[in-house]
């Protein structure tokens, strides 16, 4: 996909998807006439007191089709909140006393706007809750036809 991408540098753009209900994951569609090169995702999860632990993956689709799948670094148990983040390049390590972590993203990952950047949560409870989810990317508008 690297082709799409023009020679100038994009704009960076920052956007916080919509806050889903208790109990479901969240998604975000890049914008038309839009391509992103993404930067980073970061978003947290708030469990309620179910026994399982819940596994969080990151999902990117592209017409529908799953492109890449990232398994967070970090399972979270009952009754916590942790944040969740993926990062373009390099793992990163623990921070502020275990209550993040981070998972690497690869390099150069470009989107058009057809992609849906999504997270899929294993063993979700229903009482569950996702808050401040941020997308960081570069972005570049499509000239009309």
């Amino acid at each position: 996909m690297g082709e799409m991408i023009p020679d100038q540098q994009g704009r960076i753009v920052v956007v916080q998807p919509a806050v889903p209900g208790m109990g479901a994951d969240w998604n975000h569609q890049v914008p038309l006439r839009t391509r992103w090169h993404l930067k980073t995702v970061q978003c947290t999860l708030v469990t309620d007191i179910a026994v399982q632990d819940r596994v969080p993956e990151l999902v990117i689709t592209q017409n529908g089709i799953e492109v890449i799948r990232i398994t967070a670094s970090q399972v979270l148990a009952a009754s916590l909140t942790f944040i969740f983040g993926w990062m373009e390049g390099e793992r990163a390590a623990a921070v502020s006393g275990q209550t993040s972590r981070v998972a690497a993203l690869p390099r150069g990952l470009h989107l058009n706007n057809q992609a849906v950047i999504s997270v899929e949560t294993v063993d979700l409870d229903m009482m569950d809750q996702w808050i401040n989810a941020v997308i960081m990317a570069e972005e570049w508008i499509e000239p009309l036809a």
